[in-house]
């Protein structure tokens, strides 16, 4: 005897006279017996199958309009079917073809035709997983060039220096000198040192704190280097040095 509007899952002993179904039960009010709302008949998944669908290489950067981009869904051996639908930022949907690479994984692929952020509903026999919904922003070529390359604001010609390091260079040693760019403003340094025989063969930037850097680079062999140091896109003053081995 079920109660009324109880669910009964898959594969539990309260399922076994029902084929493996469950569906919202009520009284009858001319017999004793209980008979399925309007005959429909809902499936569920067991709850711990849902949890089981994994999501790889599902995009992190924001993609351009037309990107082609594909993702896993990973079944993990639970058994079912798996839906997925696309919804853009104009709202328009579009349901996603999944396309079986073996048994256990399904591709998705997507090209994204509006900016904006969207929106991936992944569902297992009907009921969404519990990443779902997975999202992903779209910009265009422009913004995605901004996005990754963000403005600094800072002063090259502000940048000091000092140490033996950048005044003379010795062989097999190592050589070292300081950069302060604290009252330069925000960017990144870059340090090249080319010799006789290209770039050396070892560079190292420790940054000390507040835009303050500790610089250490070995050379091997004799003759004339040039050492750049640039605050971003710019030379600071006097680069590059040129020095020439003890």
């Amino acid at each position: 005897m079920f109660k009324v509007s109880q669910e009964i899952y898959l594969n539990s002993s309260d399922s076994a006279n029902l084929s493996n179904i469950y569906g919202t039960y009520k009284k009858s009010e001319n017999d004793g017996s209980y008979a399925i709302n309007e005959r429909k008949v809902f499936v569920s998944p067991e709850v711990s199958d849902t949890k089981k669908i994994s999501i790889l290489h599902f995009p992190t950067d924001p993609l351009q309009i037309n990107q082609v981009c594909e993702f896993i869904v990973k079944k993990n051996d639970a058994r079912g079917n798996v839906e997925a639908q696309l919804i853009a930022p104009s709202g328009k949907k579009t349901i996603l073809h999944l396309h079986p690479t073996d048994p256990d994984r399904l591709t998705v692929r997507i090209v994204p035709l509006e900016t904006g952020s969207h929106k991936i509903h992944v569902r297992f026999n009907a009921v969404e997983i519990p990443q779902s919904p997975l999202q992903f922003d779209v910009c265009d070529e422009s913004q995605s060039f901004a996005h990754k390359l963000p403005v600094f604001s800072s002063d090259a010609s502000k940048v000091t220096y000092r140490g033996i390091g950048i005044q003379s260079i010795s062989l097999h040693d190592k050589n070292e000198f300081y950069v302060d760019a604290s009252k330069a403003g925000n960017n990144i340094l870059f340090i090249g040192v080319c010799g006789p025989r290209g770039q050396c063969e070892e560079v190292a930037v420790k940054h000390l704190g507040q835009n303050n850097y500790y610089v250490t680079y070995r050379v091997q062999d004799p003759g004339q280097y040039l050492i750049a140091v640039k605050w971003g896109d710019e030379h600071v003053p006097n680069s590059p040095f040129s020095l020439e081995t003890n």
